[in-house]
C-alpha cells in the first residue's frame, strides 16, 4: 500500500472517530455509547502510530516530544484560556486548580472534588488526552530501557492485561456510576493503546496477515460491544483487541474499505479532528441555550474546530517543527 494511500486511510479512521464522538454528544442517542467508541478508535490508532515511531523508526525522544507538544499544547492553551473566560463570564463555580490540573494532564486524579464530570467547566473530555499523554510518556521510557521489540511487545501486553485486571476489580467493587467514572483513568483505559502498539510489533515481526475484510468485521463486532444493552465489561475486555487488530490491518484491507475511509469529507474531518475534539465540548455543554440546540451545537463544533486547525493548530505545529525539530513532523503521521 502506497504511503499516501495509507495516510488517507488513517485520516479517514480519525474522521470516523471524531464523527462517533459528535454523534454521541449531539444526537443524545440512548442505545449505543458512540462517544466512548470514538475515543477508543482514536486510542488504537495512537498506539499503532506511536509503536512505529518509537520502536520501529526509533525516532529520537527530542524529536518525538517536539512533535507531540507542537501538536497538542498551542491549541490546548488557547482552548483552556477560553474555557476559563467562559467560566468567569457565566459565573461558574470552579477553582483555578482545575484548569492547571487539566494543563498538566492530571485532572482525572486531582482535584478529587468536583468530579471531572460534575465540574461546570467544559473540560471533561480532556481525560482521553491525558490518557494518551501518559501512554506516550510510558512508551518513550520503554524505548530507552528496553532495546528489543520482543521485550517491548510483551511489556505492553502486560500493561494491557493489567488494565483488564484493574477494570474487573472495579467492576465488582464499585457501583455502576463509580465504575463508569473509573473508566476514564489511565490505568483503566491505556490498554487500548498498549494492545495496539504491542500487536503492531508482533504483527510485523511475524508477518501476520488477515483476510482483507477483517478490519470491517472486527470494527462492526466492536460496535456491538458498545450497545447499551450489552454488558459494560465487554468494552474493556474485547474492544481493545477487536479495534487494535482492525487498525493494524487497515492498510491491507479490501479496496472498498480503503475507498470508504479515503472519502474526502471523512478524511477532512480526520485532519481537523484534534481541534474539533477540543471545541465540541463547549457546545456540548451549552447547546441547550443555542437556537437549533443539538444541530447548532454540532455545526459550531465543526466550524470552530476547522478555524482552530487552520488558524492555530496547523501553523504553530509547522513553525515549531521547522524551528526546533531535525525531522519535521507532518499532520498525517502524527499519533493521536
Amino acid at each position: 500500500m502506497a504511503a499516501s494511500a495509507r495516510i488517507d486511510v488513517w485520516d479517514g479512521w480519525r474522521g470516523l472517530a471524531i464523527m462517533l464522538v459528535l454523534i454521541g454528544h449531539f444526537t443524545l442517542s440512548q442505545w449505543v455509547w458512540e462517544e466512548r467508541m470514538g475515543v477508543d478508535v482514536f486510542f488504537v490508532l495512537s498506539g499503532m502510530l506511536m509503536s512505529n515511531i518509537l520502536f520501529i523508526d526509533r525516532m529520537s525522544l527530542r524529536d518525538f516530544y517536539i512533535r507531540r507538544l507542537s501538536r497538542v499544547i498551542p491549541a490546548l492553551l488557547v482552548f483552556l484560556f477560553f474555557t476559563y473566560l467562559i467560566g468567569v463570564l457565566l459565573k461558574y463555580e470552579f477553582s483555578i486548580i482545575e484548569l492547571i490540573a487539566s494543563l498538566f494532564f492530571i485532572r482525572t486524579y486531582f482535584p478529587v472534588e468536583p468530579h471531572y464530570f460534575t465540574s461546570p467547566l467544559p473540560t471533561g473530555h480532556l481525560w482521553s488526552l491525558s490518557v494518551e499523554e501518559h501512554a506516550y510518556l510510558m512508551m518513550s521510557l520503554m524505548s530507552v530501557v528496553m532495546f528489543t521489540r520482543g521485550k517491548i511487545a510483551w511489556a505492553l501486553m502486560l500493561v494491557f492485561f493489567t488494565t483488564i485486571v484493574v477494570n474487573i476489580y472495579n467492576y465488582f467493587n464499585l457501583d455502576d456510576q463509580a465504575f463508569e467514572y473509573s473508566l476514564i483513568r489511565t490505568e483503566a483505559s491505556v490498554g487500548f493503546i498498549a494492545f495496539s502498539a504491542a500487536y503492531n510489533l508482533i504483527k510485523k515481526q511475524n508477518g501476520i496477515v488477515l483476510n482483507p475484510y477483517a478490519p470491517l468485521v472486527l470494527t462492526l463486532l466492536a460496535f456491538l460491544c458498545y450497545i447499551d444493552s450489552m454488558p459494560l465489561w465487554m468494552t474493556f475486555i474485547f474492544c481493545p483487541i477487536l479495534l487494535g487488530l482492525a487498525i493494524n490491518h487497515l492498510e491491507d484491507s479490501a479496496t472498498i474499505i480503503k475507498r470508504l475511509l479515503s472519502f474526502a469529507p471523512l478524511r477532512w474531518m480526520g485532519i481537523i479532528s484534534y481541534s474539533v475534539y477540543l471545541w465540541q465540548q463547549v457546545f456540548y455543554k451549552l447547546f441547550y441555550a443555542l437556537p437549533g440546540k443539538e444541530f447548532t451545537g454540532l455545526v459550531l463544533s465543526i466550524v470552530f474546530g476547522a478555524a482552530s486547525f487552520y488558524v492555530l493548530e496547523n501553523p504553530t505545529r509547522r513553525y515549531i517543527n521547522r524551528r526546533w525539530s531535525a525531522n519535521p513532523s507532518y499532520r498525517s503521521t502524527e499519533p493521536g
